[in-house]
Formats: structure tokens, C-alpha cells, sequence
């Protein structure tokens, strides 16, 4: 292993946690990376059942549109943040009301099956989801 791929491994593990970004949110990838975030954007065109079984497992998933991953997020044990309430969702803001919540609620340790809904204000409640 060259010390470019050491220091990459070593940087990532570091990360705050791991969140993957629905296609519609990947221009907040660097900003979240900017926030020590570990980002996977899922790529154009992938089926919601790819998405939930290739990279959602113990990790949080950003998405504008959360109706489809509600049923299968305590089964396969992701979080879900929703921009879905939020009015403008320019990046400059969006990112910083993410992380804010990310801390804020304590994401990385809670149980997974949970939404959090966030408004323009970046509040929201967790709240649990049962399948």
C-alpha cells in the first residue's frame, strides 16, 4: 500500500460517520466532506431496492424524497435525514443545517429505522420507524 492510499484509509476512518446522498442531493458532497462526513452519492438511475441494498446498510441516506425508504429502514438498518420541508435548498445552507442536525441529535449513535425531518430552520424530530 503506497502512503497516498495509507493516508486516504487513515483520513476516512477518522470521518464523522458515513452518509450517502440520494442522486438529487450529490452537489452537497464536498461541502459534507468539508464537514469531515465520509460521502457515497448513489449513482443516476439506480432502483430504490439497489440503493437500499447495496448502500444503505448502517448509514444515514439524505434524500428530498423519503416516501420510498420509510418501510425498509429499520430492516435494513438506515437512518433517514429528509430535506423533503426544506423550502430552498441551496447548498451554502443546506449542508451546514445537515451537519448541525448530524451533531446536534446525535445521529451516528442512534438506533438505526429513524427519520429525521428537517425544516428551513434545520429542526426536526427524531422519529422511530417500524417495518
Amino acid at each position: 500500500m503506497n502512503t497516498k492510499s495509507m493516508v486516504k484509509r487513515i483520513v476516512n476512518s477518522m470521518a464523522r460517520g458515513v452518509v450517502v446522498l440520494d442522486e438529487n442531493l450529490a452537489d452537497l458532497a464536498e461541502g459534507l466532506r468539508n464537514h469531515n462526513i465520509h460521502v457515497f452519492t448513489v449513482p443516476a438511475k439506480m432502483s430504490d431496492d439497489e440503493i437500499k441494498r447495496v448502500y444503505l446498510t448502517r448509514r444515514l441516506f439524505i434524500t428530498n424524497n423519503p416516501k420510498d425508504f420509510i418501510h425498509d429502514a429499520s430492516s435494513f438498518e438506515y437512518g433517514i435525514i429528509s430535506t423533503q420541508k426544506i423550502k430552498y435548498k441551496r447548498k451554502e445552507s443546506l449542508v451546514p443545517l445537515i451537519s448541525v442536525a448530524i451533531s446536534k441529535h446525535d445521529l451516528w449513535s442512534q438506533q438505526y429505522g429513524f427519520i429525521i425531518e428537517l425544516n428551513d430552520k434545520g429542526k426536526g424530530e427524531i422519529k422511530p420507524l417500524r417495518s
